[in-house]
């Protein structure tokens, strides 16, 4: 069994890994529904976890999506009835995620890419049928462009390239025609490695759309396209901002200091539905907690607490993705309606 030293080790590599790049999630109109996310636990040796769905709302009901444990960076179709997430379902190494689909219930899932390569971080478009995602190559350098597959899994298209570049996290703007994306083609060599670039849908018309002098990571378009959250470790941090969706009138929501492990960070931003919130990570050592905040950084809630639980689904919690709610009609029952785990 692994000793609690190990296990905080073990979950100190997977936050050093998630705190590069963690998922954007595209915020589409509507009435707030749950918000899933990854926990991550480890049972003696075995990494253990999946995905959850939970109510908005502290103390509100929670369900289990996948009990997989590589499952990760959910995202919600803009009707709320699909989630797009990564995981590597046919490998206990999980070292190859893929992108797969499924119901908001966590039920039918099946596969939307293949291949030999790494398939990471899928976002809706719009209108529901496209699903945007990053594709890491194999090998020693490991170098990542944004691609575009139709939920039927045809029309596969690369959207970015070059030689030795790193392209990752996309998300939609809302009105579909902007894609948002980290990418480290601007790294100036003194520790800005990582931007938010723009471009069409197409992956025309690329450009540098929020360049700090260090880190910035994980845009998230406001539903009503308007603003782009993201997390930046400007002002040491990492800490969520707010800027116009052009990249002008930064503003820092969160305090946090000390970075991740010695301090307390925020990061991972997720719009509401009804742009009124913005859920996001509130980290601090070996803890990740959900929390959700004002759009102008009040009225601060933790609504699920993550720690480095060494049973069921007690561990730090990663990448939110807030979805809308789903209408009830004939032969469709509300999401948030007998769940099926805590």
């Amino acid at each position: 069994m692994l000793t609690r030293g190990a296990l905080l080790a073990s979950i100190a590599l997977v936050f050093s890994a998630v705190a590069i790049v963690a998922s954007a999630e595209a915020a589409f109109p509507g009435s707030n529904g749950q918000i899933a996310y990854q926990r991550l636990a480890f049972l003696e040796s075995t990494p253990a976890g999946g995905l959850f769905a939970h109510a908005p709302t502290r103390g509100g009901a929670q369900r289990v999506l996948s009990g997989d444990a590589s499952a990760e960076a959910p995202a919600y179709s803009p009707d709320g009835r699909l989630i797009a997430f990564a995981a590597d379902l046919d490998s206990v190494a999980a070292t190859r995620p893929r992108i797969y689909l499924m119901k908001a219930d966590g039920g039918g899932v099946r596969p939307l890419t293949a291949g030999a390569q790494r398939d990471d971080h899928p976002s809706f478009s719009p209108d529901g049928r496209s699903i945007v995602f990053d594709r890491t190559t194999t090998g020693f350098d490991h170098y990542s462009h944004i691609f575009l597959v139709k939920v039927d899994a045809s029309g596969l298209r690369q959207l970015t390239h070059g030689a030795e570049v790193r392209d990752t996290d996309p998300t939609f703007a809302p009105n579909g025609k902007t894609i948002a994306f980290v990418s480290e083609r601007a790294d100036d060599g003194t520790g800005d490695r990582f931007d938010i670039f723009s471009m069409r849908s197409d992956g025309t018309r690329l450009k540098l759309l929020i360049d700090g002098p260090l880190k910035d990571e994980e845009p998230d378009f406001s539903p009503d396209g308007r603003s782009i959250a993201f997390s930046s470790n400007l002002h040491d941090g990492p800490n969520v901002f707010v800027a116009r969706a052009d990249g002008r009138r930064v503003r820092q929501l969160t305090k946090g200091r000390g970075g991740c492990f010695r301090g307390r960070c925020y990061l991972s931003p997720s719009w509401a539905p009804d742009g009124k919130h913005i859920a996001f990570l509130a980290q601090a050592g070996e803890s990740s907690n959900l929390a959700v905040m004002r759009p102008n950084g009040s009225e601060l809630k933790v609504i699920a607490e993550g720690s480095e639980g060494e049973k069921g689904p007690g561990g730090p919690i990663f990448g939110p993705a807030w979805g809308p709610a789903l209408r009830a009609g004939p032969g469709r029952a509300r999401l948030t309606s007998h769940p099926r785990g805590t």
